[in-house]
């Protein structure tokens, strides 16, 4: 810009700053930190921009996981899968609403992290590597358990060691459902399970005892597996009831 052209912008400059009092206190106060735009905002004049478009979260029906849990499946596990076709969808839920955990019979612990977790970007810590757990290898067919849709574990189980709750006699999720239902739930709605609390797996047990149990540490920004007494019990800990959905014949 030539020198003449940058005088007469000045002096219109100083013949415009009497107008700014015709601005309002939220006009000053946005452009006050947004100095970056003035330029533009002297060329169209100071309008503010539009405020964020407010996106409403989904209706988390019974529908609407199953369909999360196929795209889940599909992009992280490499199965296609229609689980409606499969399995035999109960229509009688013990929860009003459901996480669908579907395990395709072929991946073991590891490929949970691997591919599950980490292909969430999630970074993952294993306190004992997670395939000398009891249950580590793939299963022989694929499975399909509802879990309550809630980010702590099932009430009636919390402040119970591992081994009260095997003592219930209940079917609780396992630490692969557990890798699975961690990662569909973040995939889905982008939060995590047990960011204050924590998840035994009471069949999921060392050769020692030790029992496994997982966690979102928010501190770390880690999903963390580790393990515990048979006799441990917390305030802060319990475990996720696993219903079962059978298969079509």
């Amino acid at each position: 810009m030539d020198t003449p052209l940058v005088k007469r912008a000045y002096n219109l400059g100083l013949k415009a700053v009497p107008n700014f009092l015709a601005l309002t206190e939220d006009q000053v106060a946005y452009y006050e930190v947004h100095l970056d735009e003035l330029p533009s905002a002297i060329a169209r004049g100071f309008v503010l921009p539009p405020p964020p478009a407010v996106i409403l979260a989904p209706e988390q029906t019974l529908d609407w996981w199953i369909v999360k849990a196929e795209e889940f499946s599909k992009k992280h596990l490499g199965v296609e899968i229609n689980l409606r076709d499969r399995f035999v969808i109960p229509t009688d839920l013990p929860w009003d609403n459901v996480i669908p955990v579907f395990d395709p019979g072929s991946i073991t612990n590891r490929d949970v992290i691997k591919k599950a977790l980490k292909g969430l970007k999630l970074n993952v810590y294993e306190e004992v590597d997670v395939m000398k757990y009891a249950g580590a290898e793939a299963g022989k067919e694929s499975t399909l358990h509802f879990i309550e849709n809630s980010v702590r574990p099932n009430k009636d189980s919390m402040n119970l060691s591992p081994n009260q709750l095997r003592e219930t006699g209940k079917n609780y999720l396992r630490l692969r459902g557990y890798g699975l239902a961690m990662a569909l739930y973040h995939f889905a709605t982008r939060e995590y399970l047990d960011s204050e609390t924590f998840t035994w797996f009471p069949e999921d047990r060392l050769p020692d005892g030790g029992v496994a149990d997982g966690y979102w540490f928010p501190s770390y920004r880690k999903v963390g597996f580790y393990w515990g007494s048979p006799y441990d019990r917390y305030s802060s800990s319990g475990a996720r009831v696993a219903m079962p959905v059978p298969l079509r014949a």
